[in-house]
């Protein structure tokens, strides 16, 4: 049969989706990218914020009408299962993020697939919707219990995957030709604390491995690194990781914090950064903020802004609260949108300000640049330091640029050799 899948969120929905298409095809079905083409249809769901669940039911309910067989996987099935049950009574399957390996049971039979457990998810057959990223998922779930979050309960307690079948995957990669490999997870943090490894001795062995290729290391919470931070700094000093960090703070306040059950201090993460940038020079420092949250008062959305103009991280993945269903945090008395979305506007304006000015440091840098995303006619590289550059290019290809315009969320160059 023809089936199509549609992702929605983070790299790991991605992974999971060419897991499941790879599973698929290694049992003979044909995948499409039209969906008016196939006979299945998988929905890989998001739950990370109520608007994308509203949009993601919304878009089943539409998919339901087209006299498909729709299957429905990703974190929704275990955050929302009785919502898509009552938008789509007529779905054909349903399996939750620890079940992918059995997507072609789904296919056959139909039904609802639940495990306790996920399978070794880099050992699984796979296809790659970009022929130059290749992401390796090392772990499951997470070891904290955020207030807010409502991935613990899809994903469930961290499970790391075995260094070997994670190393064979990346070595894989490397020898069907991609050149970046994305390491990815809930928490790559707390990578191997069930086993007995972190994740600086999983990206020594990495580094070992022979081939041109460089590694994205995904985001890693500030509560897991403090027992291994300087392994850690030396290990992204290693030549194939690009040089970038995502350590998401979610607010500048400790109170905040605190409520929140982050496990961490504003000082914490003010030391890993300075201890990264002192170690390493111009690393790429990326972090999450959340605005709104029920408890944060106008003194703690300060402590925000002024712990951005401290630390001026590179990028600020910015979020207004929602509240998901099931967390601590929908219980609570919530802010007022409007304010909430004046918050926000402070913050988009602040790192607007604060990165066309520091980002004029990078005008005139010339080096080697990884042609890594063709999208809507626009050809991105990326240097060692993983700042996106548009630059003329095929995609694969590691070029020599010069840097010759500077913005605040891209640069553009020109290649010189």
């Amino acid at each position: 049969m023809k089936f199509y899948i549609e992702t929605y969120g983070c790299a790991a929905n991605k992974s999971d989706s060419e897991i499941m298409a790879g599973i698929l095809l290694s049992k003979g079905h044909e995948i499409t990218d039209k969906i008016d083409d196939s006979d299945i249809v998988i929905i890989n769901t998001c739950g990370v914020k109520k608007s994308s669940e509203d949009r993601i039911l919304k878009r089943l309910l539409d998919v339901s009408k087209l006299n498909k067989k729709v299957i429905v996987a990703g974190c929704l099935t275990k955050m929302s299962l009785d919502k898509i049950k009552q938008k789509i009574p007529s779905f054909y399957g349903i399996l939750d993020p620890h079940s992918i390996h059995m997507i072609d049971l789904v296919v056959e039979k139909g039904g609802i697939f639940f495990s306790e457990k996920p399978s070794e998810k880099p050992s699984l057959p796979k296809y790659s919707f970009n022929q130059t990223i290749s992401i390796v998922q090392i772990l499951e779930g997470c070891l904290s219990a955020c207030t807010f979050c409502g991935t613990k309960l899809a994903r469930g307690r961290a499970v790391s995957y075995r260094p070997s079948s994670i190393i064979n995957a990346v070595k894989k990669s490397v020898e069907d030709g991609y050149k970046e490999i994305w390491l990815t997870s809930q928490d790559n943090s707390c990578y191997g604390r069930d086993i007995g490894v972190n994740l600086s001795e999983l990206m020594n062995s990495i580094d070992k491995i022979k081939g041109k290729f460089f590694v994205r290391v995904g985001m890693m919470n500030p509560l897991h690194i403090k027992s291994y931070l300087d392994d850690l700094i030396d290990s992204f000093k290693k030549e194939k990781f690009f040089k970038f960090l995502h350590i998401p703070v979610q607010s500048g306040s400790n109170d905040v914090l605190k409520h929140m059950r982050r496990g961490y201090k504003i000082e914490d993460f003010v030391f890993y950064v300075e201890k990264f940038r002192e170690q390493i020079p111009y690393i790429t420092i990326s972090t999450d903020i959340i605005v709104g949250y029920p408890t944060e008062r106008e003194k703690d959305f300060r402590d925000t802004l002024n712990l951005l103009k401290k630390t001026k991280p590179d990028v600020v993945n910015l979020s207004r609260f929602t509240p998901r269903p099931g967390t601590i945090a929908a219980k609570l008395e919530q802010l007022d949108p409007k304010k909430i979305n004046k918050r926000s506007a402070k913050v988009h304006f602040l790192m607007r300000r604060i990165l066309e000015k520091k980002n004029k440091k990078w005008l005139g840098w010339e080096g080697e640049v990884l042609i890594d995303e063709v999208s809507n006619n626009l050809i991105t590289g990326r240097n060692i330091y993983y700042k996106p550059i548009l630059v003329d290019g095929n995609l694969g290809e590691f070029a020599q640029v010069k840097i010759t315009k500077t913005f605040a969320n891209y640069f553009v160059g020109k290649k010189i050799k």
